[in-house]
């Protein structure tokens, strides 16, 4: 792990372990408010000790921005009288079937045995919600596409958008939606913020914002195009694993040696959407 400060009051951890996930410390005059947390126990408790040196007013609130597991098993090493907010769809997810997925990670790996799921303490499910922590307004709203239940986070002073999973150094719809992912992405298109902070990768600073957010769109409109191309011209699905991400416009860095993987993933959603809305007009064609 490694970290970073953005503002004097805004500090940024990233995993070096897993896919460049991003976890935010943002200090204010009534304690820190943590959006997302790492994965790995010994990462996520090495940032509440590291944040406690450094912040005398302690904790003021924990805001997760959706489901994923990589963003949500740090959450256990913060101060168990915190409220962890949320969508309500993201509440209701980890509900139901978080002790189920922590159960069996813990049967893959015992480094998460420590770990205890933290379930969402409030939570909105339309429009927005606001959050007062000292000097500072936050303002979370639903930024779907990447999963059902993925939120935004502006902090209004900075214009600072900590956006989840929407925005990533490759975009992911193989957990969500295609339509719903451009329309988010256009939605921060439109709300213009100086900075974004990804879910995973680094940080888009002033002036490059709209650039990258453009790439992102380029870059699911191609590879849409790609997986469209090859249901319509009758191939299996494993020919996706031949389209280069390159070929859609991004480049491999960024996330290492998942970045194939993800985008092949990104594709195959897409390939199988196509599948079922087929299936289903031939059923329907079938009944009349």
């Amino acid at each position: 792990m490694y970290w970073e400060r953005i503002t004097e009051e805004i500090y940024l951890f990233t995993s070096d372990r897993y896919a460049l996930v991003n976890s935010t410390a943002i200090l204010t005059k009534e304690g820190i408010v943590i959006i997302d947390a790492l994965p790995f126990p010994d990462e996520a408790k090495q940032i509440a000790r590291f944040l406690e040196l450094r912040a005398p007013e302690g904790f003021h609130s924990i805001i997760l921005t959706h489901h994923h597991v990589d963003h949500v098993y740090g959450l256990f090493a913060f101060p168990r009288h915190l409220e962890v907010i949320s969508h309500e769809l993201c509440r209701q997810i980890l509900a139901e079937t978080g002790e189920a997925s922590l159960i069996e990670a813990r049967k893959n790996s015992p480094v998460f045995d420590e770990v205890e799921l933290r379930i969402p303490t409030i939570s909105f499910d339309t429009g927005e919600m606001f959050l007062r922590a000292g000097e500072k307004t936050f303002r979370l709203f639903h930024l779907p596409g990447h999963t059902p239940d993925n939120i935004g986070v502006l902090y209004e002073e900075q214009q600072i958008l900590f956006t989840g999973d929407a925005v990533m150094a490759i975009p992911i719809i193989a957990d969500g939606n295609y339509e719903q992912e451009l329309a988010s992405l256009r939605r921060i298109k439109e709300l213009a913020p100086e900075t974004l902070v990804q879910g995973h990768g680094e940080v888009i600073l002033r002036g490059e914002v709209q650039i990258v957010l453009d790439r992102y769109l380029r870059y699911l409109e191609r590879m849409y195009k790609k997986a469209a191309g090859v249901f319509e011209n009758g191939r299996e699905r494993e020919a996706l694993w031949k389209i280069p991400l390159e070929d859609c416009g991004l480049e491999r860095v960024p996330l290492g040696i998942a970045s194939h993987q993800l985008h092949v993933a990104n594709m195959m959603r897409v390939y199988d959407q196509l599948k079922a809305e087929q299936e289903g007009k031939t059923s329907e064609a079938d009944t009349l």
